[in-house]
């Protein structure tokens, strides 16, 4: 695969690390927010948790166009590298690395997001009604 493609997979991966840890954030905010009781606060931080989630999901979508514009070889390679695929080449560390962070971040903003979806809504939880491996509030 060609240097320009790695290089502009990488930065797209960047853009999607940067929108992860402005979730990951803010989500952490709500949640001592909502051990506080402070209700001001949960709705302030659950709505400007939308923006960075809308521009994730808009990031998102731009890869994947990217992807329909690489060559079948290309667009398979960096399909599978996208989905945590070991690299094959030095080039290809780069790109694996960040792959790597963005899903440490994601796991890291959904843990948290179970515990605060969790303690604010109980057995009424998201995670309670539709996932089994909801994590305990702690």
């Amino acid at each position: 695969m060609e240097a320009r493609i790695l290089e502009e997979l990488w930065r797209q991966k960047k853009a999607q690390a940067v929108r992860l840890m402005e979730v990951a954030d803010l989500t952490r905010q709500i949640l001592q927010a909502a051990e506080r009781r402070d209700e001001v606060s949960v709705t302030m931080l659950l709505s400007m948790r939308e923006e960075p989630i809308t521009r994730l999901g808009e990031t998102d979508a731009a890869l994947r166009e990217y992807l329909r514009t690489l060559s079948r070889e290309d667009a398979i390679r960096a399909a599978e590298l996208l989905n945590g695929a070991p690299s094959e080449s030095p080039e290809e560390a780069r790109l694996c690395e960040q792959v790597g962070q963005c899903r440490r971040l994601l796991e890291s903003a959904v843990e948290t997001d179970s515990r605060l979806s969790v303690r604010m809504g109980g057995q009424r939880s998201f995670y309670k009604m539709f996932r089994t491996n909801a994590p305990r509030p702690r």
